[in-house]
């Protein structure tokens, strides 16, 4: 499987689906997340502490890859993402707000499999854009 066919099984399957299985299958077990103040040490780790959250928290997301930049080793994305939120994140009520979200993320590749990713979110302009439905 090609490194942009892996991208986007995370996106469609890993990501909006929540599935853990294609995660397993891409990601190797010791792979690491690194977002914005935090990293995530493998399957269970990043399964657990982020994407069992997540799911809760925003619903009904839809993910748009703009771009690709492959070399080597490495892959370059820039992408999109609206999501409902169902509340949970601080202390920002629900109102079903639905926020969009933009990113880029960086993947690091051994073999066919993800072994690490840094990602770059735009956390505090979703933050703003529930604060300003209340």
């Amino acid at each position: 499987m090609d490194k942009k066919t892996v991208v986007e099984k995370w996106f469609n399957d890993v990501f909006t689906k929540g599935d853990v299985a294609t995660l397993k299958n891409i990601t190797k077990p010791d792979f690491i997340s690194h977002v914005p103040g935090r990293d995530f040490n493998g399957h269970d780790e990043f399964i657990n502490d982020f994407m069992n959250w997540f799911r809760t928290v925003f619903i009904n997301d839809e993910w748009t890859i703009n771009d690709f930049l492959e070399d080597g080793n490495r892959i370059a994305v820039r992408y999109k993402g609206y999501m409902t939120y169902k509340g949970g994140w601080e202390d920002v009520p629900s109102n079903d707000q639905r926020v969009k979200e933009t990113d880029i993320m960086i993947v690091k590749f051994e073999g066919e499999l993800i072994s690490e990713m840094w990602c770059e979110m735009s956390d505090l302009n979703v933050m703003q854009q529930l604060r300003s439905t209340l």
